[in-house]
């Protein structure tokens, strides 16, 4: 298995939400792109509910594992924490400031039954742990991100198939730019059918944003 986990218990947090704006229907080839700093899995099985797993970086790639789950009946399911810091914003960066997923066709990609997903704000920083030599470390779970977790601000979804093997740059929403964004993806729920899908994202493919067109 990739990932290792982590094991503990945090607070429950509270904070002002992300502000996002009307989407972007299509997708641009101007500008600067943002990799995120970080991706973590988190459990809504209540054995690892207080449990995250972080999904890279994956050396000498530097590439991390977009990948989020369901069960069939919209159980057990397994969503992905993104966080982008030191995003530039203005004086030192441009917008617009747009979220979108660059799809280059992988032989490692994985996706199967629903691979629709929800995109919705954390509200403010991931909760931390600080270890007794005092070093802190993110560590965001499922119950603590769910009092976090605030607006859907898009749904895109990941190709399957045929449309798998060409390259598409999906456009998910244009937002309001903060120095830290972090972003909670989930298989879309409106449905009971099962759904998974994974992904390696790194500096020229997958999640990123898009600013300064």
């Amino acid at each position: 298995m990739l990932y290792s986990h982590l094991h503990f218990l945090l607070p429950l947090l509270s904070f002002s939400p992300i502000v996002a704006s009307a989407p972007s229907l299509s997708p641009r080839v101007c500008g600067t792109v943002l990799s995120p700093s970080n991706f973590y899995q988190i459990y809504e099985e209540p054995q690892f509910i207080n449990q995250t797993s972080g999904l890279g970086p994956f050396y000498p790639s530097g590439e991390f594992s977009f990948a989020t789950l369901q069960e069939a009946n919209n159980v057990n399911e397994r969503d992905l924490i993104a966080s982008f810091k030191n995003v530039p914003c203005p004086p030192q960066g441009r917008g617009p400031y747009e979220l979108e997923f660059n799809f280059i066709p992988d032989s490692r990609y994985r996706a199967s039954g629903n691979t629709r997903i929800d995109v919705f704000a954390i509200n403010g920083d991931l909760p931390r742990f600080t270890y007794p030599d005092g070093s802190v470390s993110e560590i965001p779970t499922w119950a603590t991100t769910n009092e976090q977790t605030g607006s859907l601000i898009g749904t895109f979804t990941l190709p399957t198939g045929a449309a798998a093997q060409s390259p598409a740059v999906i456009p998910i929403n244009s937002f309001v730019c903060k120095p830290t964004i972090n972003l909670r993806f989930s298989i879309t729920n409106d449905s009971p059918a099962a759904g998974s899908v994974n992904y390696f994202s790194g500096p020229t493919a997958g999640l990123r944003i898009r600013y300064g067109c």
